[in-house]
């Protein structure tokens, strides 16, 4: 597939649009503002997966010392085995299931109660309990992590990058823009006054 005849290809086209092109008529102001902008460009997409994997790392640790403050594990033993339903196989895949176990609570004392534990392990196997401040049983930390504390810190880092990035452009483009102005009224001081006779 060509390009129409007289129409130049897609890019000649692109490197017009972004500025990065062969032009005669563009200043050195222009050409240097094309390149910032590019490499802007390339800054962010180097710098926000990066950022955006730190920042995650930060808020998983962040929150697993939130959650180890609320919660704690413990060991707990199996006071009966851990039987499927009737007519299920017991399988790896299976779904836990709650059994009677026995552990030991923060003041020493010995506590029992229902815990969740893998289909087919024996009674006396040694199980992890989630327990909450109260001592009571909990679910423990899952994957909803991710989508609660870590996911929103990785997209609020790459949104504020690129909001700074940008910016930092428009200060750019700011600067640039005054330079230029001050050129074309040097320009205008010396030529206007042979244009109009004054």
């Amino acid at each position: 597939m060509g390009t129409a005849p007289g129409r130049p290809c897609l890019k000649a086209r692109l490197a017009r649009a972004i500025g990065l092109d062969r032009n005669p008529l563009r200043r050195a102001s222009d050409r240097a503002e094309a390149w910032i902008r590019a490499g802007l460009l390339a800054l962010f997409l180097v710098a926000a997966p990066v950022a955006a994997v730190a920042a995650g790392h930060w808020a998983s640790h962040a929150w697993v010392q939130a959650d180890s403050a609320q919660s704690r594990s413990v060991r707990a033993v199996l006071l009966r085995s851990a039987d499927g339903l009737s007519g299920v196989a017991t399988a790896a895949w299976a779904d836990p299931v709650w059994v009677r176990a026995r552990w030991e609570g923060d003041d020493g004392s010995v506590r029992t109660g229902e815990v969740l534990a893998p289909v087919g392990a024996r009674a006396g196997t040694v199980v992890t309990v989630w327990l909450d401040a109260a001592g009571q049983v909990t679910s423990p930390p899952g994957p909803s992590m991710f989508a609660s504390a870590v996911m929103p810190t990785m997209v609020l880092v790459v949104v504020v990058l690129a909001v700074a990035l940008k910016a930092a452009l428009r200060l750019i483009q700011w600067f640039l823009n005054w330079r230029r102005l001050a050129a074309w009224e040097a320009a205008w001081a010396t030529t206007g006054p042979r244009w109009t006779g004054r």
